[in-house]
Parts: structure tokens; sequence; C-alpha cells
């Protein structure tokens, strides 16, 4: 008998929803987000309604993928068993050029080099086929 089977990482599997098409558009490597037609806000999470003006017209727009880090935190006990080994990781909020703020994680950033303000550019890590996770990398 060999060993327990690793444990997958988790992820987003549906694409019928606004998240679906988000995480589509990752799986081919560029970062999109919606941008309201009627007030040109931009915005993330997906929504079907503009939280600034509150239309409904909205499309997919391609992020220059560039941004500073808002903020992070260390997280020192994995919520999730695949990031036991993982720990102690960094969770970035980065602020995009378009103005969302976006959830990620570095790559190849120490978490002790972490700056508030630090430029960085998105990153695409491939998990499986048809999935891949936006990192962010120093500019």
């Amino acid at each position: 008998m060999s060993g327990p089977l690793p444990t997958p990482r988790p992820m987003h599997r549906s694409t019928d929803d606004l998240n679906g098409q988000f995480w589509e558009h990752c799986a081919r490597g560029a970062l999109y987000f919606q941008c309201c037609l009627d007030c040109e806000t931009w915005r993330h999470m997906p929504r079907y309604m503009c939280a600034q003006c509150g239309s409904a017209n909205w499309e997919w727009r391609q992020s220059s993928g560039k941004g500073r880090i808002f903020s992070w935190i260390i997280t020192h006990q994995a919520m999730h068993p695949k990031f036991r080994d993982e720990t102690p990781y960094a969770a970035l909020v980065v602020e995009m050029d378009e103005g969302v703020r976006f959830v990620s994680r570095p790559l190849g950033i120490a978490n002790e080099d972490l700056e508030i303000d630090m430029p960085v550019q998105v990153v695409f890590e491939t998990i499986e086929e048809g999935f891949a996770l936006p990192l962010f990398r120093r500019a």
C-alpha cells in the first residue's frame, strides 16, 4: 500500500457564473475585471450591478496587470491542508492600476521584503490544465 494521496489545491470549478468567467480569463493567462459601461467604474469581485451607479450595463476589460501592494497579512496557520507546508505565507491586497483591490499571493518576494506601495505585476501559475492562479511578482 502507498501513503496517503496528496491533498488537492482548492479550485473554483463553475464556468456558468460571473466568477467562472473570471477564472476562464485567468486560465488563458489574462487578468480581466468588470467595468461599468455607464460610469466607467472597474470592479472586483464580479457582480451583476455597479455599486457606484447601480447600472446593470458592464463588460469584461483586460487589466494592465500592474498594481501596488496596498496591504498584506502573514498566515501562520493554514486554513486548508494543502497549504500546511507553505506556512508562513503572505496574502496580499494589491491595488490595481484600474482602481480595484485584488487579493492574491506574492511570487518570488520573501515575506520580510514586502513593502507598502511596492510595484507588482501579475503572473499566472498553472495549477492544472484549464486553471491558473494570478500571483504577483515585483515589477
